[in-house]
């Protein structure tokens, strides 16, 4: 077995401490600082997103180009009592997007309708069928979240209804917007935070229409903080990056987890075994999985419905749903992981299987993606159309590989790094040529990326300085450490392909999550070098995290 290359995250002279400054600025350890500096916290004012998250800090929302026309609209649908409706998505972002906005509404003395497309029935983003259908109930505004930025026809669309448009968004931009009354979205004009998720820009227009500017009234501050809880939730699952604002807006999200919740937010943090403030990880692998199982396996509206409630009966019998849906997406999707062919090798990996189920398409590209670190693409075949989710890892561009393929496309957008297409079965091999040839040329251009590692366990921080640090994820890499000792028993085989194992000298269990095969194969006695992620629980302790072997065993 051949070793990964790594290296230490940022390096330094000798002798030298270029952290010092931040830590005497935050009162921190000299690891604390050595680790926010390693991740390009260079400043003070870039380290305070995170260590001093007040609330004049987060940006003014009318920055982004078109707030003043949205915020002026809704007050005008508010004053005349006009229907409104939120119009929103199936995955994490756009469910805590709705009822973010739900919840901004009401207090607002608006009793908002939400809608969520099945992503069986209506597909992703903004439907013609969905909206007549919606139009029915009569004319109004509808607000989008987390989708509706290309949806140029459907909006004009809509006009014939009565029905006019505020589209609020994050995803890639297409030659043309939406003729709709305003279109909220980072990448437009000179926002300051254009790495906003979808429930982000959702935030920033409550901040509008709340007068949120630069600060809420102390009366609204609970009230805001309460509407962070679901812009963590959201910013996470989405894999948004963790750094400046978005680092503030998801820290006082947290922070505000671990005090009182609604009964919805406190059955899922209960069944992912989440105590105190959460952990930006905990979150991600613990709710996000939760709360997207519901949008893959069915309608996501029972999500929203769990988030808003504010009948405990009601949100453990929607918990418990969410559990069974959670389980079954487990099986469903280790069972489509068995059945696909193995990756033949090309640059891009393309895999399709009639009537695969399309809630777990956008997982297992991920899963095949880590397994061969090249772009993949999972797709479903029904009624002679392929539908397929994208995953690529870093170094790629899907939104320039669909662009490559769009003559053989009946649609497809994203981002970067996570994408999703259709397009008649029958152009298969065209649609393959031209996403292989374009990964390839990316490939050709693509930097080999090494494991960055943050030191040994002397370089750790104390669990209450991690604690402080967060959120740690995208743009901020979780601590990564080098751990070796001998393995003196055999490792714990549990769930479906997982492992435990205790090294000499090294404190704390390590689990290795889908790594369970390797450890089977450690002979007892051998010295085991390898990186790893502390976990920190309030009760339980520290453990580690496994995250890949550095050495051959000897």
């Amino acid at each position: 077995m051949s070793a990964p290359r790594w290296q230490l995250r940022r390096d330094y002279l000798p002798g030298q401490a270029p952290w010092k400054s931040l830590q005497m600025a935050f009162g921190l350890s000299a690891q604390a600082a050595k680790l926010a500096w390693s991740r390009g916290e260079d400043t003070e004012e870039s380290l305070a997103w995170r260590l001093r998250p007040e609330w004049n800090r987060t940006f003014d929302p009318y920055l982004l180009t078109g707030m003043d026309r949205a915020v002026a609209r809704i007050r005008q649908a508010i004053r005349d009592g006009e229907r409104i409706v939120i119009y929103g998505d199936y995955d994490v972002d756009g469910v805590t997007a709705t009822a973010l906005l739900v919840r901004v509404l009401e207090k607002l003395g608006v009793q908002a309708e939400y809608f969520i497309p099945n992503r069986f029935n209506d597909g992703y983003g903004l439907h013609g069928d969905c909206i007549r259908e919606l139009g029915e109930k009569g004319p109004g505004l509808f607000i989008s979240v987390d989708c509706g930025v290309r949806s140029v026809e459907e909006v004009k669309l809509s006009g014939e209804l009565g029905i006019q448009w505020i589209i609020t968004d994050h995803h890639a931009l297409g030659a043309e917007l939406p003729e709709a009354e305003a279109v909220l979205h980072p990448a437009l004009g000179d926002a300051p935070n254009a790495a906003l998720a979808g429930v982000g820009v959702a935030f920033k227009l409550a901040q509008a229409l709340l007068d949120a500017v630069p600060n809420p009234k102390p009366s609204d501050q609970p009230f805001l903080d309460g509407l962070l809880k679901l812009v963590a939730l959201g910013t996470i699952a989405d894999v948004a990056s963790l750094t400046g604002e978005n680092a503030l807006l998801v820290k006082r999200g947290l922070q505000a987890m671990g005090g009182g919740n609604g009964p919805g937010l406190s059955e899922l943090l209960k069944a992912a075994r989440i105590e105190g403030i959460p952990r930006a990880l905990e979150i991600g692998f613990g709710v996000a999985p939760r709360l997207n199982a519901v949008g893959r396996m069915g309608g996501a509206e029972a999500a929203v419905r769990l988030l808003l409630t504010r009948d405990p009966q009601e949100a453990k019998a929607l918990a418990a749903e969410v559990e069974r849906l959670n389980a079954e997406r487990k099986a469903v999707q280790e069972a489509l992981l068995r059945e696909l062919p193995p990756p033949d090798g090309a640059a891009f990996d393309l895999a399709l299987q009639e009537n695969a189920h399309k809630g777990v398409l956008g997982i297992v590209a991920a899963h095949r993606m880590r397994e061969t670190d090249r772009p993949t693409g999972v797709g479903t075949v029904v009624d002679g159309v392929a539908h397929c989710s994208l995953r690529a890892p870093d170094g790629y561009d899907l939104t320039e590989l669909l662009t490559l393929a769009q003559p053989f496309l009946r649609s497809g957008g994203g981002h970067r790094f996570a994408a999703g297409m259709t397009f008649d079965a029958a152009r298969t091999p065209f649609v393959r040529q031209a996403l292989i040839q374009g990964a390839k040329g990316q490939a050709a251009h693509r930097q080999t990326v090494p494991l960055w590692i943050d030191g040994t366990v002397e370089d750790l921080p104390s669990p209450e300085e991690l604690l402080a640090l967060e959120p740690f994820g995208k743009d901020f890499a979780p601590v990564a450490l080098r751990l070796e000792g001998r393995l003196e028993s055999a490792p714990v085989i549990f769930g479906q392909g997982h492992g435990k194992l205790r090294l000499s000298g090294c404190p704390g269990e390590i689990v290795w999550f889908n790594g369970a095969d390797t450890l089977q194969s450690l002979p007892l006695g051998a010295m085991v070098n390898l990186l790893a992620s502390p976990i920190d629980h309030p009760r339980w302790g520290r453990s580690w995290r496994l995250e890949a072997l550095l050495e051959p065993r000897s």
